[in-house]
């Protein structure tokens, strides 16, 4: 199971372990001061009803980038507890413990950290005190860096970044292959609701669409040597 599936995993274990009541941490005293903010981002895909197989391509990548918050929406639903500086939000799943850590940083930043050890009950997986995701958030959650690793390994399976700049929303998903760098996509909305999508095929953009307020727009592909293949718009 790689990282993608597995952390996907958690988040529907947790979420079931949740409502079913028997979650502990939902009756633990929260500690003084306030907890960091779960990491939220959501991005919007073209505000249109067109079924052009481009609009869906780029709904499918929308999905991919909004799915990175689904992995800490189960942690929404616990109170976090307090070890030293730093805050923790833990998930006894049966025989595995799942945790997620917050550290305070000096500019008002985070580090996150999602750490399993034990042994995943849906697949038998042994765990001990893996890494699967680790980032920061900026203090008011605009900004963030994620990566996560491959199974029980250290090297990256994809990095996840965001970035809100006059209340333009960037982000930026990253593919490695056994650590070796594949591929990009580059989603960027704007306020007014128009935005872009870029991909790469390791340096090579291979595909472009841009998007107006109203969810029209238009796209472009391009081949591995970067010469333009097609292009086409959409209402």
């Amino acid at each position: 199971m790689n990282s993608r599936f597995l952390l996907f995993a958690i988040a529907v274990l947790a979420f079931a372990f949740v409502i079913s009541g028997c979650s502990k941490s939902d009756s633990s005293t929260g500690p003084e001061g306030t907890a960091p903010t779960i990491p939220t981002v959501l991005f919007k895909a073209p505000n249109t009803t067109s079924t052009d197989p481009n609009v869906q391509e780029i709904k499918t990548y929308v999905s991919v980038f909004n799915s990175f918050t689904t992995y800490f929406a189960p942690f929404q639903a616990v109170k976090p507890t307090q070890s030293g500086n730093a805050w923790q939000w833990n998930y006894p799943l049966a025989t595995l413990a799942v945790v997620l850590t917050a550290t305070p940083q000096s500019d008002g930043s985070f580090v996150w950290k999602l750490v399993l050890n034990g042994v995943d009950p849906s697949d038998g997986v042994s765990y001990n005190n893996w890494t699967a995701l680790q980032g920061t958030t900026s203090s008011d959650g605009k900004n963030g860096s994620f990566k996560a690793y491959e199974e029980n390994k250290t090297t990256f399976e994809l990095e996840f970044d965001w970035t809100t700049v006059n209340s333009v929303l960037t982000g930026t998903h990253k593919e490695y292959d056994n650590g070796a760098f594949t591929g990009r996509n580059v989603i960027v909305n704007n306020p007014d609701n128009s935005g872009s999508m870029m991909l790469y095929t390791g340096a090579v953009n291979t595909k472009k669409a841009t998007w107006i307020a109203n969810g029209s727009g238009q796209w472009w592909s391009y081949n591995s040597s970067g010469a333009q293949t097609g292009t086409g718009t959409w209402n």
